[in-house]
């Protein structure tokens, strides 16, 4: 589904160079739940967002689908995390103007295979799957955390992706909430979809497959498969 092979990516910082990510190799498959740990700034957000083709790397090579995207133009690059990939933040980064559905429809514009009279209902059904069938019609401002995370998670599923990539999904939720959320997460993932969550939470890690730790620049095994 997702293969690293020898991903670098450095910053610049004071006219030093700074290596985050070293010769980094390893492939994600669907059916998997993954959890990415590390301290902070070890790398962990770089690591997800050159999965989700938001950021370059310097060197390596990465492949979506046995298909290596290192050359693509941004354009094509913007086509498959359309198509593809769904991303969970923190934040949820829901549009405060737009409902519930209208915040999950975003997605489905860039998708020219989805009809604009399907929009709504899929928005509807993607809402139903995170059991949010009775606010479909909420604002934002009228949501608790955990129901706009589902709402942000409705919403990475709207173009059907096979990879869910979250970011400290359950950071901002209390525990109640968060287990919920994993389970969500969890159950996706038995759908054969390929979920990699990046966390500081160690609840994270009962529900994972695999559990991974960016060290000294290296993503490392820690955990066996289940």
């Amino acid at each position: 589904m997702l293969k690293l092979s020898r991903i670098s990516k450095n910053y610049k910082k004071d006219g030093k160079t700074l290596k985050i990510l070293e010769n980094i190799n390893y492939e994600f498959n669907s059916g998997y739940l993954y959890c990415i740990i590390g301290k902070s700034g070890a790398g962990k957000t770089t690591l997800i967002e050159i999965l989700g083709l938001l950021l370059n790397y310097d060197s390596g090579s990465l492949f979506i689908d046995g298909k290596d995207v290192t050359k693509l133009s941004d354009n094509e690059k913007s086509e498959i995390r359309n198509k593809n990939i769904g991303f969970v933040f923190q934040n949820y980064y829901l549009n405060p103007l737009m409902k519930a559905y209208e915040n999950v429809m975003l997605p489905m514009y860039l998708n020219n295979k989805i009809d604009n009279k399907d929009r709504k209902n899929l928005a509807y059904s993607m809402l139903k799957k995170v059991d949010l069938q009775k606010r479909e019609n909420h604002y934002p401002k009228e949501l608790s955390g955990g129901e706009a995370q589902r709402v942000a998670i409705a919403r990475a599923l709207a173009n059907n992706p096979n990879i869910i990539l979250a970011d400290e999904p359950t950071g901002a939720l209390d525990s109640e909430n968060a287990v919920n959320i994993l389970k969500i997460l969890k159950d996706l993932s038995k759908q054969n979809k390929c979920v990699i969550i990046v966390s500081h939470d160690d609840r994270v890690k009962n529900y994972a497959d695999k559990v991974l730790v960016i060290e000294n620049r290296e993503l490392k095994e820690v955990k066996d498969e289940k």
